[in-house]
């Protein structure tokens, strides 16, 4: 019977577009998780490698200067001037430790510190502690740029992601417009036609 394929065909397009439906609400779920990866990334990148960079950089300097200090000036100016470089240094060296470290990251960093204290404390030859400091700047700021270019690629393949889950979107969108037209002209075959009769005058 007709009606019972009509009601057969509406069921078809009722299954299709819960399916559809489903379909990109569990795109846009995904979607929405992959925006918020990239964000972290991103953020991961500014905070913890370019900042941290900047850091290390001004640790450099601040190392270097002190240095300069050391093998120049032994006087009463050069002990005011290692006091204000040792507190540059202290605050740098906070603003770092808030920033997430990695593990091999946390060995360096942790050994940097056991070396700026001796030089504080005046244990050692302040020379090669000053230079063992260094070393250890050298090692963290190759770690940075290790890190920050696997944040990097992690941030090419999320957005790779986001562009095929736009397209597949796409895609199921244009499948729906199908269906529903094949539906709508399968639907008007269904209708019954209307004869036209034709009256003969006797």
């Amino acid at each position: 019977m007709k009606w019972t394929y009509g009601i057969q065909q509406k069921m078809t397009a009722a299954a299709v577009l819960a399916t559809v439906m489903a379909l990109i609400i569990i795109n846009n779920i995904s979607e929405r998780r992959r925006f918020q990866k990239l964000e972290s990334s991103i953020s991961s990148i500014y905070q913890d490698r370019l900042l941290v960079e900047s850091y290390i950089f001004k640790l450099y300097n601040n190392l270097q200067n002190q240095n300069d200090y050391l093998q120049n000036n032994m006087g009463f100016d050069a002990s005011a001037q290692l006091k204000a470089l040792k507190a540059e240094r202290d605050e740098l060296v906070h603003l770092y430790s808030e920033t997430y470290l990695t593990p091999d990251e946390e060995l360096h960093f942790e050994a940097l510190q056991k070396t700026l204290n001796e030089f504080d404390n005046n244990s050692g030859n302040r020379n090669l502690t000053n230079k063992e400091a260094i070393e250890h700047l050298n090692a963290l700021s190759n770690i940075q740029t290790d890190e920050g270019t696997s944040l990097w690629s992690k941030s090419e393949r999320l957005i790779s992601g986001s562009q095929i889950s736009s397209k597949f979107e796409m895609a199921i969108i244009i499948c729906l417009g199908i269906i529903i037209q094949a539906l709508i002209f399968s639907s008007r075959s269904l209708k019954p036609k209307t004869v036209i009769q034709k009256h003969h005058l006797n």
